[in-house]
């Protein structure tokens, strides 16, 4: 096992044993950018849950991680995972 992995691992140990205030589901979001840094709004139920804020080198990095994370998870189950928009579409269309 690499270093790196071993760091992702130690980190997610860590991260599982945070307090419960510490840990967040969410089911949504909303992101702005200003010439300084990226905002990440957690929503719950449409409600705001927390507030992120980032640079756009993490950012970036986030967005890259997360979507070569959600591909891999498709590509080994031979399921495409759809977009919130293309969910909400799909059920839009289903209700008309």
């Amino acid at each position: 096992m690499s270093d790196t992995t071993d760091i992702n691992q130690l980190q997610l140990q860590a991260a599982a044993e945070l307090p419960p205030d510490k840990k967040f589901y969410f089911n949504g979001f909303t992101i702005a950018v200003s010439p300084m840094d990226c905002a990440i709004v957690l929503l719950h139920n449409n409600q705001p849950i927390a507030f992120l804020s980032t640079s756009h080198t993490v950012a970036k990095s986030l967005a890259v991680g997360i979507d070569g994370l959600v591909r891999g998870f498709e590509e080994k189950t031979g399921l495409r995972i759809p977009t919130l928009d293309e969910a909400r579409a799909l059920l839009e269309r289903e209700v008309s």
